[in-house]
């Protein structure tokens, strides 16, 4: 297994906000953390990323604790994807790609052939390579998602970290980004995504993580954890889950909350 939680504890310092957190995720796998506000998925990944302390359990990385591995080499193992990212100066896209191999120099090393290389097949595994000699900010939300994605890919790394990666984004970017997150999983890569649609566990994932106040409340296969009764001990309001088909009889399944009692307005 590469990413293996166990019961971890941890928090801020004043107290800890996991209480207890257990969950795996291999090669190919799309895990996706759903819960509401507050329920512990921020403070879940910055715990992996080894920017909070862990006051109980393990995290393991291929069968080795993240606390016997270096800065260096974690960042060789884990890419952090965040939702908006706004540098401070106009950089192309293949300047903003290259900065992920930042982890493989050496103090006042500067990129080489070898690393723009690298760059340009990262976009191309994104289909955004056309995007390269392009000013990132110049670019909408959903091709900034994108160039984040391979700048994580030209890092290396086979574990990403990707908060909320579909907020902001127009249908057809929502529906272009998620076709990109199932490609990298078919690629091998292991993605870890917080969400707040109960149907993105369904549409690109294989396991979900269902918390709530810092607890699991369930982890496992979309279709086990995700029921009408689960997602309204989450999230306190009456959902139906609902299977169907598409026009080319594809299974989907829809998550509607419930308005037991319409009010006048």
């Amino acid at each position: 297994m590469l990413l293996e939680i166990e019961n971890v504890f941890g928090g801020y310092g004043n107290g800890d906000i996991l209480k207890g957190i257990s969950c795996s995720a291999d090669y190919g796998d799309v895990l996706c953390l759903l819960g509401p506000n507050g329920c512990g998925k921020t403070t879940l990944f910055r715990i992996i990323l080894g920017s909070l302390p862990v006051s109980n359990g393990k995290i393991k990385i291929a069968g080795k604790n993240i606390s016997d591995f270096t800065t260096k080499t974690l960042a060789n193992m884990i890419a952090y994807i965040p939702q908006y990212h706004s540098p401070v100066f106009a950089y192309t896209v293949l300047d903003m790609v290259i900065m992920g191999r930042a982890s493989h120099f050496s103090a006042f090393e500067t990129p080489k052939e070898p690393d723009q290389e690298a760059a340009f097949a990262a976009l191309e595994k994104v289909n955004a390579l056309p995007l390269a000699n392009r000013k990132y900010t110049s670019l909408s939300g959903g091709q900034r998602q994108l160039v984040l994605i391979a700048r994580a890919i030209c890092q290396s790394a086979k574990i990403f970290i990707m908060d909320e990666p579909a907020a902001n984004l127009d249908y057809a970017n929502h529906q272009l980004l998620m076709e990109v997150i199932s490609g990298l999983a078919n690629q091998g890569y292991c993605i870890i995504m917080s969400t707040h649609s109960p149907e993105h566990p369904f549409s690109v994932g294989n396991k979900v993580l269902l918390m709530k106040s810092g607890k699991v409340m369930g982890f496992g296969s979309p279709k086990e954890i995700i029921t009408s009764e689960t997602l309204q001990s989450v999230y306190d309001i009456e959902m139906d889950v609902i299977t169907t088909h598409d026009r080319y009889g594809r299974e989907r399944t829809i998550c509607l909350p419930v308005n037991s009692s319409p009010k006048a307005f």
